[in-house]
């Protein structure tokens, strides 16, 4: 697959743009030996791609991380380091448990995710759904065992609803829901009876002085997941929460709405991926649970 994405590069009309992101995903791809691309597809407004890191045909916890609104593969790098970290911090987690589990993340850039115009719908999150649960039944053959778990942010986390609402979420085991930009109420309906059968544990936070996922909830999918009947709510305002060594450490409070940390003049802005951050480390934690198969159908 490398290849036919090192075949586009070398095409002689490719635009400037394209080639920009085409060329940040080959960095990564070449960075890290054990990424592998798993698609690629040349689409219209811009290029989809799926990476995994970790091996995913031995895997017992498949987890796929997924982006919000105005994202595309100019944001990969990013969002790569988010997901190759998540996948060893769950593995230094369990291990740190005494239960070494294999992991592995998916970084699923395979869908458009729109802007905050096109996010005030639902249009965007039912197609990537539509998508997404048609990876996730691919990856069922590959490895019929594996638990998957969906790590949802700000819009994506609508996707989460809609692949419950249109009844294609059965294979997923574990959901987060991180900054929500809301569900439907279709879908918030969906998602609770999945939790009442035990076939869904779903972990729903968002930061206090996040200004912009209430935004998100003002449009066709007004529900926030934090409110839906058996959803795990937890804090990442700053406090006590997991180590990933073990035991309980403080972590850091997240600031807004970023998703990854920033640095400007003012100093450092804590996204909800920080590896520190009081969320995260509880995700992680989480994550380990089901690698393990705690809480897990």
């Amino acid at each position: 697959m490398i290849d036919e994405l090192r075949a586009e590069l070398a095409r002689t009309d490719l635009p400037p743009v394209t080639e920009q992101k085409l060329r940040k995903l080959l960095a990564v791809l070449e960075k890290d030996s054990q990424a592998r691309l798993e698609s690629l597809a040349m689409v219209d407004p811009g290029p989809h791609a799926v990476v995994s890191f970790g091996d995913i045909e031995a895997a017992d916890l498949v987890i796929f991380v997924l982006h919000g609104i105005d994202t595309d593969l100019a944001h990969f790098p990013e969002w790569a380091d988010a997901a190759q970290r998540l996948c060893v911090d769950v593995i230094r987690s369990c291990v740190a448990r005494g239960e070494p589990r294999n992991v592995a993340v998916i970084a699923w850039f395979a869908w458009d995710s729109g802007t905050h115009v096109s996010a005030l719908a639902t249009k965007h999150a039912t197609v990537g759904a539509a998508r997404l649960a048609v990876d996730i039944d691919r990856l069922e053959h590959r490895n019929p065992h594996a638990r998957i778990a969906l790590a949802t942010y700000s819009y994506s986390s609508t996707l989460l609803g809609e692949l419950f609402a249109m009844n294609i979420g059965e294979d997923v085991h574990t959901a987060f829901s991180i900054a929500s930009a809301g569900v439907t109420h279709a879908a918030g309906v969906a998602l609770a009876e999945a939790i009442a059968r035990g076939d869904l544990v779903l972990y729903a936070t968002e930061g206090a002085n996040d200004s912009i996922a209430p935004l998100g909830r003002l449009g066709q999918h007004p529900v926030d997941p934090r409110d839906i009947p058996g959803a795990i709510v937890y804090e990442c305002d700053g406090g006590e929460a997991p180590a990933i060594g073990g035991g309980f450490t403080v972590g850091t409070a997240v600031e807004g709405h970023a998703s990854q940390t920033t640095t400007d003049e003012h100093g450092r802005h804590i996204g909800y991926y920080d590896e520190h951050a009081q969320g995260y480390l509880t995700m992680v934690a989480r994550l380990a649970d089901a690698a393990i198969g705690v809480g897990v159908r």
